[in-house]
């Protein structure tokens, strides 16, 4: 059984839940830096490792559905 939710026009918050409300958002709403679009440069290796991986994976994924393995 569901029981029924009775929403109050006012919540009820103590200043202390302000407080913490107010950190949490603090911390997980960090000013961004101005430029988001630049990222780290991955080497080239680990492009091509995971690039292997994904294909040996994908590879592996199909010829079991197949049943080749």
């Amino acid at each position: 059984m569901i029981a029924f939710y009775k929403q109050t026009t006012e919540p009820h918050t103590t200043p202390g839940m302000r407080r913490a409300r107010r950190l949490i958002a603090s911390t997980l709403f960090k000013e961004q830096p101005a430029r988001l679009d630049v990222a780290p440069k991955v080497p080239g290796w680990k492009a091509w490792v995971f690039t292997s991986w994904v294909v040996v994976t994908v590879g592996v994924y199909f010829a079991y559905m197949l049943g080749l393995l």
